[in-house]
């Protein structure tokens, strides 16, 4: 769904209420993707070319955990006041600057278009926690066997353990 600025009414607005289709919007990053159908209320207020985004978004995201890998279910709801202005805007032409705090709250769009599904996206990314993990104490997986250690326990450990006092096992043996 795509929000054409000059269409947006400078006295009236538009409210916008949307419902999205399962899985829907793909997101950019490669291990995260939407469960269910994420639902979008905001409204659109105009002055001039430069338009105002206010509202809600509510959706639930499956991603791995960071160390174990099962698929865990990340609920977002948040809020969001975005101010979007045209890339022909002159504060942005030719002018490498550093970026302001008010900067984190702007964007941009191109040919009076705002295409909702990649705000939403964004929006939604921003919003995932950087730590992924299905619980706080998590184990992970086993290095050499690959077992889920919040499942169930591996040998591996106990035979890494021996195996670096065998030089020393074996010296003890010798010298005997």
């Amino acid at each position: 769904m795509e929000i054409h600025v000059s269409q947006v009414s400078e006295e009236e607005g538009l409210r916008i209420h949307r419902q999205f289709s399962e899985q829907e919007p793909k997101l950019k990053g490669r291990d995260a993707i939407i469960a269910g159908r994420p639902i979008l209320d905001a409204f659109a207020s105009r002055k001039g070319d430069e338009l105002r985004l206010r509202g809600t978004l509510a959706a639930t995201v499956e991603i791995p955990c960071a160390r174990c890998l099962k698929p865990i279910l990340v609920p977002v709801d948040e809020s969001f006041d975005v101010f979007y202005i045209p890339s022909s805007d002159p504060r942005f032409l030719n002018e490498e600057r550093e970026l302001a705090e008010e900067d984190l709250l702007l964007g941009v769009y191109r040919d009076d278009c705002i295409d909702l599904g990649e705000f939403l996206g964004e929006q939604i990314e921003l919003a995932l926690p950087m730590a992924r993990l299905c619980m706080e104490d998590c184990k992970g997986l086993c290095v050499h066997c690959g077992a889920n250690l919040n499942e169930q326990a591996c040998a591996c450990r106990d035979e890494l353990a021996e195996s670096r006092w065998a030089a020393l096992q074996e010296w003890k043996s010798q010298g005997k």
